[in-house]
């Protein structure tokens, strides 16, 4: 009963379907879905809003939550970002917008495409063309969104998905074939690969 009850507590932090509804006429389908008061992005940008550690903690623990609960159930979402995580006035979050989501299965070599995910939250491997992928896209998306909890601002704004690369890189620093086994057979590796040998930054960067 206590797993039970804990699946659905999780369960919880993913928007729910409240009625599907069919127009005769045209044959669209509506969703209605239950209304939470703002998304992430909003609230970051407010100047009087704050969160503490607290706050934080309660925060990145209900999304990770809610995401571990799609991805078992073999679902990638493939477009999370501050817009599609909304969070109600009693300070519950919920993942939204499944329009790009996909079912996987876990270890099989399933091949999608790569133009998902929107270019501020898009992991390295499918900037180098990557079509074969699984959950873990959807973590480089979740660490992204965690940090900007703390910085309240996107972490990597690159400019097109070129530079794209080159400001994760700066941050990161570049892979290697040896910290990244595979990365030199990825389709457009060639083409946009970096230039320079740059150190990481990371903990520099984010230390406090």
């Amino acid at each position: 009963m206590s797993g039970l009850l804990t699946s659905f507590a999780i369960a919880l932090s993913v928007t729910s379907i409240n009625e599907i509804v069919l127009h005769g006429g045209t044959g669209q389908v509506y969703m209605v879905l239950e209304y939470v008061d703002h998304d992430l992005t909003g609230i970051l940008q407010h100047p009087t809003i704050t969160f503490t550690p607290a706050h934080l903690k309660s925060l990145m623990q209900q999304f990770l939550e809610g995401l571990g609960f799609i991805h078992r159930r073999g679902v990638l979402h493939r477009d999370l970002k501050g817009s599609n995580i909304l969070l109600s006035k009693r300070g519950e979050l919920k993942i939204a917008d499944f329009g790009l989501a996909r079912f996987y299965q876990r270890g099989r070599q399933n091949d999608y495409t790569n133009r998902v995910i929107t270019q501020w939250y898009k992991p390295p491997e499918l900037l180098f063309g990557a079509t074969v992928y699984d959950e873990r896209v959807d973590m480089w998306s979740a660490g992204c969104i965690f940090l900007e909890l703390f910085i309240r601002r996107p972490l990597f704004p690159g400019q097109d998905e070129i530079d794209q690369l080159s400001v994760i890189f700066k941050v990161t620093g570049t892979p290697d074939a040896e910290s990244w086994p595979g990365l030199h057979d990825l389709p457009w590796y060639e083409l946009v690969k970096p230039r320079e040998v740059i150190e990481p930054q990371l903990r520099q960067n984010f230390a406090e």
